[in-house]
């Protein structure tokens, strides 16, 4: 069974789930009937996600570094003066940028956060290391893709067991909100440098489609720092840079959960 774009109508509640691992290791362009259908099944059900970012707002964006900048004092003392790093490194460059959540490599986006907190925390950072974060504000009022909505409204302990197996029906409101809870989940979680390449691919081709469907923007859940959110802008020249300032990491939260078995030496092995 395929995605209906036209009822619309995700034929599975893990629909992201295979689009995902189509894209990763069979085709990579989404050029298959079947991803195509998952594409347009997400633009269809996508209008009442619509969001406007106006004109005016304020957002967050850091980059790990600060500038040093040696200069004299009047008595032609010699002092070091510690900034916030400057326009051209807090501004993508095309030609430098790294694959990224939306972006693929050479392609730039804006990427912002909704605080200075998720900004800072985005850039993962550690102990002493130095930060600058800047305050960007946008320019014109944009059309954005709102990831979000909902967050947290579904989980699969709503479905049973059966329908987690594919032996029993899940209505269709319910494939829907769990489409979008794992979208929204694919474009927070963070990847790992040696993963980027594989693991950004699926979010980087929906991130094209939204673009593709006039969206100029898209939000979606954090999974760093306060309980905010990250926003993309797909033209790095609707917002505009306001400050930035330096700061040093003192004190990192480190938490963590049992994700699989524990093992042990048995006492025949000790011997």
């Amino acid at each position: 069974m395929m995605d209906d774009p036209t009822a619309p109508e995700f034929a599975s509640h893990d629909s992201y789930g295979k689009f995902a691992r189509r894209v990763r290791r069979e085709r990579r362009y989404a050029t298959d009937p079947d991803s195509r259908a998952f594409i347009a099944t997400v633009l269809a059900t996508a209008p009442s996600r619509h969001l406007a970012i106006n004109k005016g707002s304020i957002f967050y964006r850091a980059q790990l570094d600060i500038d040093e900048i040696e200069s004299t004092d009047e008595d032609g003392t010699p002092r070091i003066d510690i900034r916030g790093l400057g326009r051209e490194r807090m501004i993508p460059k095309p030609e430098l940028v790294m694959s990224g959540r939306a972006n693929p490599a050479g392609i730039a986006y804006l990427y912002l956060a909704s605080s200075e907190v998720t900004a800072v925390s985005e850039v993962r950072p550690w102990i002493g290391v130095s930060v600058s974060a800047a305050q960007f504000r946008v320019k014109r009022d944009l059309r954005a893709l709102d990831l979000t909505l909902g967050h947290g409204e579904f989980g699969f302990a709503k479905l049973s067991i059966e329908q987690l197996m594919g032996q029993a029906p899940v209505e269709a409101d319910l494939r829907r909100r769990a489409v979008w809870t794992d979208i929204d989940s694919a474009f927070s979680r963070p990847a790992s440098r040696a993963e980027q390449m594989v693991d950004y691919v699926p979010t980087q081709i929906l991130a094209e489609a939204f673009r593709e469907a006039g969206y100029e923007a898209i939000v979606y859940r954090s999974n760093f720092g306060d309980p905010g959110y990250n926003v993309v802008l797909f033209n790095v020249g609707d917002a505009e840079i306001l400050n930035c300032t330096p700061f040093t990491i003192k004190k990192l939260t480190v938490e963590f959960e049992e994700c699989g078995n524990a093992w042990y030496v048995s006492e025949k092995a000790k011997v």
